[in-house]
């Protein structure tokens, strides 16, 4: 069972931890501890901008979701004049569940104990015995379901349980700029294709984010099937062609691979690329077009890929994009959410068939995603061993290394794309949320 921190201890472990982060030094400890899970709950996941959910998952008045921030399960719902209002699911009564399916649709939500009602938006309507029981004393307006600040980018829903911290925009900053290159496929955005693949895995969260936010360095080696098969058009030594991209301070970052001899947005169908050029800007144009594999995390647990899938050695293939939440259920545990994104313009065979590759790389049972597990769970079993709470782990490539000049995006940019810089300025934020000083 989860104990809380004991503050003064891991107080000292957090701050070594940070000024070890600057050396190149990262804590193995951190990847399953509890006190540390604990601390992540009360201090990042209860503070940080968390993602809950695609609008288009909830397209029509009365569809609702169930999502977690932290240990807070909430209630995704839009309301019959079409907002979108996240609450939690807890009854203000005598706090039992509200709503006990993961999706579907509903204009009231009834508790199952004691009969009190609410409107989808969250206000308490129905009391039994309101009269003869409460005598006059019950004020309905004050015993509304529990509200969760939202805010949206580009159909991105995220949730936020501190009403002082700052926007989404501000929160997001600059690295919207990437994200576009994964939401604006196209005039009309992205919907999801069916719900979300949906599993735990004894993982903890933290290696798969880091892996996300740009790790071109184990893909040759824990995919190497990939260039045996000609999955990738480029062998090993030319996979590091790309830019590493990380927005200071804010612990979002992206890597942005190249292969040669890839044509320009290269898997999208033909009408859809003059659609993106004209979605997006110039300088995003002229990073994406360039770009066959782009990783990327939003800070904490949000990550996003989009690359083509093709077994044929010097065909484009079909481009997908998988978005994936890492929620932490646990010391060194959590409950993986996994979408692909398709462009909402497109055609109905094109987003099946992104479905498919989709589903045959990163889906449940994914090729890539079996190799990611196998090794992210053996990561997170090492862990905790009790030797492991004393010994780092390296995290010093690229540390001498200039920011791009000719880069015309935001943020910092550095090649090669197999850098550690993306990994340091992540667990710089997070750091920073422990530490109370985010």
């Amino acid at each position: 069972m989860t104990t809380r921190p004991d503050p003064t201890p891991l107080a000292d472990w957090v701050a070594s931890t940070r000024e070890g982060i600057r050396d190149g030094r990262f804590p193995a400890r951190a990847f399953n501890d509890a006190d540390v899970h604990a601390l992540e709950q009360e201090r990042l996941f209860s503070k940080a901008w968390c993602f809950l959910a695609h609008e288009s998952e909830i397209p029509s008045p009365g569809d609702y979701v169930t999502r977690y921030i932290a240990n807070n399960n909430l209630i995704v719902v839009r309301d019959e004049n079409g907002e979108v209002h996240a609450n939690l699911n807890m009854c203000r009564h005598r706090g039992n569940v509200m709503c006990k399916a993961e999706l579907g649709n509903a204009s009231h939500f009834r508790c199952s104990y004691h009969g009190w009602t609410y409107k989808n938006s969250g206000e308490l309507i129905g009391v039994p015995y309101m009269k003869e029981g409460y005598e006059g004393r019950l004020k309905r307006k004050e015993w509304g379901l529990v509200r969760v600040r939202v805010e949206s980018y580009e159909g991105l829903l995220f949730g936020c349980l501190d009403p002082e911290a700052e926007s989404l925009a501000d929160y997001l900053g600059d690295f919207r700029f990437y994200l576009d290159l994964y939401l604006k496929q196209g005039a009309e955005g992205v919907e999801v294709h069916g719900p979300p693949d949906h599993w735990v895995a004894e993982t903890d969260w933290k290696i798969c984010a880091e892996n996300f936010a740009g790790d071109g360095y184990h893909t040759p080696v824990a995919h190497q099937w990939g260039f045996n098969l000609g999955y990738f058009p480029s062998s090993g030594s030319t996979h590091s062609q790309g830019w590493a991209v990380h927005v200071p301070g804010k612990g979002h970052g992206i890597g942005l691979g190249h292969s040669p001899n890839f044509p320009p947005f290269g898997g999208f169908p033909d009408e859809l690329v003059e659609d993106m050029r004209t979605s997006l800007s110039p300088e995003q144009v002229a990073v994406f077009e360039k770009t066959r594999t782009a990783v990327g995390t939003v800070f904490p647990n949000l990550s996003f890929l989009m690359q083509p899938f093709s077994l044929v050695p010097g065909e484009p293939g079909v481009r997908f994009v998988t978005m994936r939440l890492y929620h932490p259920a646990g010391p060194g545990r959590m409950e993986m959410y996994s979408w692909c994104l398709v462009p909402r313009g497109a055609d109905q065979a094109y987003k099946d068939e992104a479905y498919r590759c989709y589903t045959l790389a990163f889906g449940q049972a994914g090729t890539f995603e079996q190799d990611d597990f196998e090794n992210w769970t053996k990561v997170t079993r090492s862990a905790e061993s009790t030797m492991v709470r004393d010994v780092d782990f390296p995290y010093i490539m690229g540390m001498e290394s200039e920011p791009d000049p000719e880069f015309p995006g935001p943020g910092t940019a550095l090649v090669p794309y197999v850098n550690d810089t993306n990994f340091r300025n992540l667990w710089s934020r997070w750091g920073d949320y422990l530490a109370g000083e985010a």
